[in-house]
């Protein structure tokens, strides 16, 4: 016998849970990122490099399309600093989004104590987009979840 299955009390418990944790991490990653805005130098750097990541899963069930395929784009950025030192960065955020091509000028923010801690600042490469997703993502986890654990107990 299985100790667990969709109709568990496990379940309403584990889906608030998860939902607050999403939730927290869209809320952290918001405060980093206002934090940077405040104390990081923005300055304007150029797009040199894009990497496409492609994922590809076989899926054995699904006779239609047994094939899924994703892809995903990270940016590799170049800016000067108040210096002139030359920075070169790998953007942390990656996308499927991006209509940044290579040789656009973007904005970006680096940390003025080490320059090489750099990250394209906003858009859908930047931190602003994983912490809505964060959030739209863990808002009905955590709603579904207190609402199931409020009918539990009611």
């Amino acid at each position: 016998m299985y100790w667990f299955h969709f109709s568990s009390e496990l379940l309403m418990p584990f889906f608030c849970l998860l939902g607050l944790v999403l939730i927290y991490f869209g809320f952290r990653t918001i405060r980093r990122h206002r934090y940077r805005k405040r104390h990081w130098v923005r300055t304007k750097g150029q797009i040199v490099d894009a990497h496409i990541e492609v994922d590809v899963d076989v899926v054995p069930f699904d006779r239609d399309d047994p094939v899924d395929t994703s892809y995903t784009r990270r940016l590799k950025v170049r800016f000067y600093t108040t210096s002139g030192e030359i920075v070169e960065f790998w953007n942390p955020y990656s996308t499927n989004l991006s209509f940044n091509r290579v040789g656009r000028k973007i904005n970006v923010l680096y940390n003025p104590a080490n320059p090489r801690d750099a990250l394209i600042a906003g858009g859908v490469n930047g931190a602003g987009c994983l912490a809505f997703m964060l959030f739209m993502i863990g808002i009905p986890f955590a709603l579904t979840g207190i609402f199931a654990l409020l009918k539990f107990f009611l």
